[in-house]
């Protein structure tokens, strides 16, 4: 049961599909009430970006940000007007999207349509027609009545959604309708609809996490993710999320920055325990080590999803693994069952599902950890990103988003 859930929450995650307001295909109707943003998505969540003032959607510019429809379309004809506020702007569409932003990117994937800039130094701004055609893997743009581009995207097996995107750019849309040509339904079978992930970090502050003195300078929102230096001068440097949580699905982009350099690491076996020479000493191996860190779960390090270039790899419940108390079923289980770690230096998702005592730790696609029980974790807590131990740590965080079950 826990594991056809678990899997029902993962094509959330990669769908994240709404029901919303259904489209009958053939026939336009407007996507923007003139009033409010309903049926639309501030994904990244940054306080003030996207705003609604006579009767536009304004985007402020703030902070790379991106603004997702809730619905997501197999095929469809969309409009509406476009009006740069500044000259040059970095300002674009993005068809065929997923609602999270990819990893290490405060942006979705997708097939961009860059809105025409506005020449420098141009005063008489004007409003452009957008009409865009996404039908069967090809997209034409017209602007204004003109063909403006026409490409091919690859087709998926389910719709897409799409968005408005601003790279820092400020930029006002407004009369936005879609004619939906879809022949199949705009949700996935199964999905009960709704966006329910909540932003931690909104590419802008961390008015999420306790800020400590001792972090001040050290744990920084900069371009985009957040930084840590491996300076913190508290006694526990790890940065806690001032909310606790329960059940959710945690979704969180990580690298480790440091230069990697040759490091022995101890070879774990399948069933958690480190393998042994013939004279009983730790077999080692070498490694590029560049320190580590990890997210403690519901306010205990005990249940710490361990991040670093190991010979295990990332993704083991630490504390767990070397607790020998626990019998060895539950040691093996907490155990990463493949090295799923993109090279030193590159982004890695994490997409962690906790329900009750139980955890799946996916990473970079890959399930390394299965439905795994965890005897004794509280029902509650914050979570942390770490670091605790380790000289010179240096790591980033970026894209992270909670899904309270």
């Amino acid at each position: 049961m826990i594991a056809r859930i678990t899997a029902l929450f993962m094509a959330l995650l990669v769908i994240s599909c709404h029901l919303g307001r259904q489209v009958q295909p053939g026939k336009s109707i407007p996507l923007f009430n003139g009033v409010d943003l309903t049926g639309w998505i501030n994904v990244n969540q940054a306080p003030g970006n996207w705003l609604v003032k006579d009767g536009h959607i304004a985007c402020a510019g703030k902070v790379p940000a991106y603004l997702s429809y809730e619905n997501s379309y197999e095929a469809f004809t969309l409009e509406f007007d476009y009006l740069p506020q500044q000259a040059d702007t970095n300002a674009f569409l993005v068809l065929h999207t997923d609602m999270l932003p990819s990893v290490g990117s405060p942006f979705p994937d997708g097939e961009k349509i860059i809105f025409k800039a506005d020449k420098e130094g141009t005063s008489d701004r004007h409003w452009d027609r957008y009409k865009i055609q996404y039908s069967r893997g090809l997209a034409t743009v017209w602007v204004n009545g003109e063909e403006y581009a026409g490409f091919t995207v690859p087709q998926a097996s389910v719709p897409r959604h799409f968005s408005f995107v601003s790279d820092r750019a400020s930029f006002l849309v407004r009369a936005i309708s879609l004619r939906d040509l879809s022949t199949k339904a705009n949700r996935t079978e199964g999905d009960p609809g709704g966006f329910y992930f909540q932003s931690l970090y909104n590419n802008t502050d961390l008015h999420h996490w306790e800020m400590k003195p001792g972090h001040e300078g050290h744990w920084t929102a900069q371009n985009g993710v957040i930084n840590y230096d491996g300076r913190s001068s508290e006694k526990d440097k790890c940065l806690w999320s001032k909310k606790s949580f329960r059940d959710f699905i945690l979704v969180a982009d990580v690298r480790l920055t440091r230069k990697p350099e040759p490091a022995l690491s101890p070879v774990v076996l399948p069933n958690g325990e480190n393998a042994l020479n013939a004279d009983g000493s730790v077999q080692q191996v070498e490694v590029p080590y560049a320190g580590d860190t990890g997210i403690y779960l519901r306010g205990d390090s005990k249940s710490q999803v361990n991040i670093g270039y190991r010979y295990i790899g990332s993704g083991e419940i630490y504390g767990y693994r070397v607790d020998k108390d626990l019998p060895p079923e539950i040691r093996a289980a907490v155990t990463p069952s493949k090295k799923a770690d993109r090279p030193p230096g590159e982004w890695n998702r994490f997409v962690i599902t906790l329900i009750g005592d139980r955890i799946t730790v996916v990473l970079n696609h890959e399930t390394v950890i299965s439905n795994a029980q965890l005897p004794g974790i509280p029902a509650e807590g914050a979570i942390a990103l770490q670091d605790d131990h380790a000289d010179n740590n240096l790591f980033q965080f970026a894209n992270i988003y909670i899904r309270e079950l």
